[in-house]
């Protein structure tokens, strides 16, 4: 059964010590057993007020949660839980299952907590213009809770393949009280709003000091605002990132601050930027300091926007390309670049340039899929529509359509996430 787990000692099977599971649903209570027939509320383990020990998985099954409380500054669920160095506790959906947070997250401290495949959005933008009347980076919205996801403090927890989108708010605020995090395989899009001054609401919102910050594979598109804002003034940190492997893309937002900006006003040190994918998203590592200390920035792809590196000592940016406006494009119809989740071996992320704007894209993934696994692949733009290509592999290249996807920079980018049943 797929909760078992076995190891192999001189020679014999021998069960492991079995590690708790627990099981949470839209109905469930805190007053229940925590298992599938008697599960819990979402509200009350994740604030850690049931007894979750490490080395735990906490199951939630598939629906809506939808937080109670609707007004911004408010509707938000408490993330508190302790896992251990060895014995990290692991939220995910039950297997097949789709989980969504109706509502956003804030974090009280956890420790050593994984969170999987979870999706955060705000139903209320559904029927919204993302317009306010006031202007600024804060607003006090009575008709809306904040949503999205808010990590002011933690250690060592690691927020994996989550869907934010569509949140009244920044995507993710990843603050410097969260030591040795990591965003890793998230798709977070459509997120923001529009005030009387300009476009609020960046993809990711961080600064950081001590411990390194990782911001790994994830896909950006769409939001209101910076895509990666690693910013702050004078008296902030921006110190100690890693941001690998990313996808960020169009559709633009009016006011063109799309960017992928690190750096402030007080100098950064310890920055490694690298293996990016950027299309219409400009690369700028270092702001308004003086001056900085060390960064790498390298095997970077930024088409249809600039890379600038300013006022750093000591810099390390080898094979990096650049693609303008009037640049030639490759004479090769696409260019797919494939990468594989570093946590789950059954999803991997496409970024596709499809340089001829042609109909469809041949996309070779051996690399990743065996002969006889099946595969679906979905469109970043429309991760829960209906796959654009599925089926059985057979070695061969697969072909992706590209025409039949929401117009975009004019056809020549997109961005997939291709998953695996073996």
């Amino acid at each position: 059964m797929w909760w078992l787990t076995c190891t192999l000692i001189l020679g014999t099977v021998s069960p492991l010590a079995v590690a708790a599971e627990y099981f949470v649903a839209p109905e469930g209570c805190p007053d229940q057993r925590g298992t599938q027939e008697s599960p819990w509320d979402i509200a009350s383990v994740f604030a850690g007020r049931q007894n979750i020990e490490p080395g735990s998985t906490v199951f939630l099954a598939g629906g809506v949660y939808r937080h109670p409380e609707r007004r911004r500054g408010a509707g938000a669920y408490t993330l508190g839980l302790r896992g251990a160095p060895d014995q990290p506790i692991h939220l995910r959906p039950v297997p097949g299952q789709r989980v969504t947070i109706d509502g956003g997250l804030t974090t009280q401290n956890p420790q050593f907590v994984w969170m999987w495949d979870l999706e955060f959005t705000v139903s209320e933008t559904r029927s919204w213009d993302r317009r306010v009347d006031q202007p600024g980076s804060h607003i006090d919205d009575p008709e809306r809770p904040a949503g999205g996801l808010t990590i002011t403090s933690a250690v060592e927890c690691k927020f994996i393949n989550l869907v934010i989108h569509n949140n009244p708010s920044t995507g993710v605020s990843f603050w410097r009280g969260a030591l040795d995090c990591e965003l890793h395989g998230c798709l977070i899009y459509q997120n923001g709003w529009i005030g009387p001054d300009r476009y609020h609401g960046p993809g990711i919102y961080t600064q950081n000091d001590q411990g390194q910050k990782w911001i790994t594979d994830c896909i950006l598109w769409g939001n209101y605002s910076t895509t990666i804002q690693a910013y702050g003034s004078r008296n902030a940190f921006v110190n100690n990132f890693r941001i690998l492997g990313n996808i960020a893309f169009a559709p633009l937002r009016e006011g063109g601050r799309q960017r992928v900006l690190i750096g402030g006003g007080r100098p950064s040190e310890g920055i490694v930027v690298r293996e990016n994918i950027l299309h219409e998203v400009p690369l700028q590592i270092g702001y308004t300091a003086p001056y900085n200390y060390d960064c790498v920035v390298r095997d970077n792809l930024v088409v249809h926007a600039p890379l600038l590196i300013q006022r750093y000592r000591q810099v390390d940016a080898g094979n990096n390309r650049v693609l303008s406006d009037e640049d030639t494009r490759p004479a090769v119809p696409a260019r797919v670049i494939l990468r594989v989740n570093r946590y789950d071996e059954n999803r991997a992320h496409l970024a596709v340039f499809n340089w001829q704007r042609a109909g469809a894209v041949e996309a070779e993934l051996g690399e990743f899929l065996n002969p006889g696994d099946r595969y679906r692949v979905q469109s970043a733009l429309d991760y829960f529509g209906a796959p654009v290509a599925e089926g059985h592999f057979d070695g061969s290249a697969i072909r992706i359509p590209i025409a039949a996807l929401p117009e975009t920079n004019g056809g020549e980018f997109c961005a997939f996430v291709v998953h695996r049943s073996p």
